[in-house]
C-alpha cells in the first residue's frame, strides 16, 4: 500500500492521547514513516519544529498542511560508517569499507 503521506511533508498534530499533549496542534515535517504491522494505517516519524524533536504517531493522529519541507534542512551532510557484528549489530567504526 502506498503511504499517504511524503517524506518532508508537513504536518499537524492532532494525537489525543496523553502522552501527546505536549505537542499536540505543533507543527513538524515527516521524516520516517512504516506501515504498521497490526492497523491498515501507516506510522510516522515526524520532526517537531518547535522542540526539535522526533515523535512517532499513526497517519489518525497527524494531518497534513499541504506544505513541503526542503530536505536539506534535516540532513548535515555528515555520515558515520557502520559494520555488522558477528550478531549482526550494527557497530559504528573507522574502517574505510572501500578496503575491503
Amino acid at each position: 500500500m502506498k503511504p499517504p503521506l511524503e517524506f518532508y511533508e508537513k504536518v499537524r498534530v492532532t494525537a489525543t492521547r496523553k502522552e501527546a499533549a505536549k505537542v499536540f496542534g505543533e507543527l513538524g515535517a515527516v521524516v520516517g514513516r512504516v506501515e504498521s504491522e497490526t492497523s491498515d494505517e501507516w506510522y510516522y516519524t515526524v520532526s517537531i519544529y518547535s522542540t526539535e524533536e522526533c515523535w512517532c504517531f499513526f497517519e489518525s493522529e497527524i494531518t497534513p498542511i499541504g506544505e513541503m519541507d526542503d530536505p536539506n534542512n534535516f540532513q548535515s551532510g555528515e555520515f558515520i560508517r557502520v559494520r555488522l557484528s558477528e550478531e549482526g549489530d550494527g557497530l559504528e567504526t573507522d574502517e574505510d569499507a572501500t578496503k575491503h
